[in-house]
């Protein structure tokens, strides 16, 4: 049977992605709290409701919610280095946004060394999860706090160089420019992954929550990062072309 959820929150685009996902696996999605069987209240509304799950970003954006706020739900879901392609609004970092842009108008030669690596995960992982999380039977469904991010820790200097390089491969295609060098294989970026200090925000609970829900990997964000940085690319492009 269809589960009925009511969604408090969020006119974005992380809500609309969270909808798309819910729907795809049969969810039906209601307006009044009264016809739903669980509730869901996204960032900055998750303060002043209460429901069954509440889901805000660990940020310093107001409209993304407290992260020290302690909700009035059975589950907090707290996202942090959430990647979205149509752009991050107050959901994640807006700084790999910049760096896009500067990659493009070719105006980034060297970045802040105080930038912190990130743990990036993209949106169609995000949403899987929650997804799973919401739709879970009424005894399968974790409680508390549970932390989401990628697995492994991205430093910003790999990500700026991953970043030239596809787009110097997507310049190269619209001009048909290509040379034996350029369409040479490109290391993975895990090659070059970040090997230094930064604490991760603790995925057991994540990772127990899905299994508890049904899945028996666990937690296992599957979008590789070169293909983010790649819809990254794509929506900044589109954005630059439509504003012309």
């Amino acid at each position: 049977m269809s589960k009925h959820v009511h969604l408090i929150g969020g006119e974005d685009n992380f809500r609309a992605a969270l909808v798309d996902k819910l729907e795809n696996a049969d969810a039906v999605i209601v307006d009044d709290s009264k016809n739903s069987d669980i509730t869901v209240a996204l960032g900055k509304d998750a303060e002043n409701v209460t429901a069954d799950i509440m889901i805000i970003a660990n940020n310093e954006q107001v409209m993304s919610g407290n992260s020290d706020y302690v909700p009035k739900a059975g589950l907090l879901i707290r996202i942090h280095d959430l990647m979205m392609p149509e752009g991050s609004e107050h959901w994640g970092p807006d700084s790999i946004e910049h760096w896009i842009e500067s990659v493009r108008n070719g105006t980034i030669d060297a970045l802040n060394p105080d930038i912190e690596a990130r743990y990036w995960v993209n949106l169609r992982d995000v949403t899987d999860a929650i997804s799973l999380l919401v739709l879970a039977d009424s005894n399968s469904l974790a409680q508390g706090v549970v932390d989401l991010c990628g697995r492994r820790a991205w430093s910003p200097d790999a990500v700026l160089g991953e970043m030239r390089l596809l787009w110097q491969r997507f310049t190269n295609a619209i001009e048909h420019s290509h040379t034996v060098q350029s369409l040479s294989q490109i290391p993975s970026p895990a090659a070059i992954q970040f090997s230094g200090e930064r604490r991760r925000p603790n995925l057991s609970p994540l990772h127990e929550a899905m299994k508890l829900a049904g899945r028996e990997e666990g937690w296992r964000p599957i979008t590789p990062m070169r293909v983010s940085l790649m819809e990254l690319i794509a929506h900044s492009q589109i954005k630059s072309e439509q504003t012309k």
